[in-house]
């Protein structure tokens, strides 16, 4: 994939999503993404993301504060 900002490559790598959200901070770690080699620009596929919004509601009305959660094992 061509990154949409600069042209350049993408390659695969794990990032750390952060949902900074009005009464909490969800932290996802190890998330699948693909990254611009030149930017940095941070892409996900449909995939990916639907399960971020998935954690994410999961989680966003039982933290009140910070949770750092991992990708890989909340995936399953």
């Amino acid at each position: 994939m061509k990154c949409i900002e600069c042209g350049h490559d993408t390659i695969n790598k794990n990032r750390t999503y952060v949902a900074n959200l009005e009464n909490c901070v969800i932290i996802i770690k190890n998330v699948p993404a693909m990254v611009c080699e030149h930017c940095n620009e941070v892409y996900y596929s449909d995939e990916v993301f639907g399960q971020i919004e998935k954690i994410v509601y999961k989680l966003e009305n039982i933290i009140n504060d910070i949770a750092v959660i991992d990708y890989t094992n909340s995936a399953a």
